[in-house]
């Protein structure tokens, strides 16, 4: 009985030190702010993807008509600078 113990013992070891290994490297690395500038006429939206202003996009409340404002938002067409 005491093998079986020590054995366990060492598994759950094991597993608690690669548990703690992986979580130390799987620190993200700090996302930019919505509206920061990703390339040319490119903004980083509401939900932390990069694309062009006046692009089509569906908001949170799943507008179907959309569009992606200067300031990384998804606005209905013709605010903040966006065209139909």
């Amino acid at each position: 009985m005491p093998a079986l113990s020590r054995s366990l013992a060492v598994a759950g070891a094991v597993l608690g030190l690669a548990f703690v290994g992986s979580t130390a490297h799987a620190s993200p690395l700090p996302l930019p702010p919505v509206g920061h500038s990703c390339g040319p006429n490119r903004v980083v939206t509401d939900n932390h993807t990069c694309s062009g202003i006046n692009k089509s996009c569906t908001g949170y409340d799943m507008m179907i008509i959309g569009r992606v404002d200067h300031t990384g938002h998804c606005v209905f067409p013709g605010i903040n600078g966006t065209t139909w």
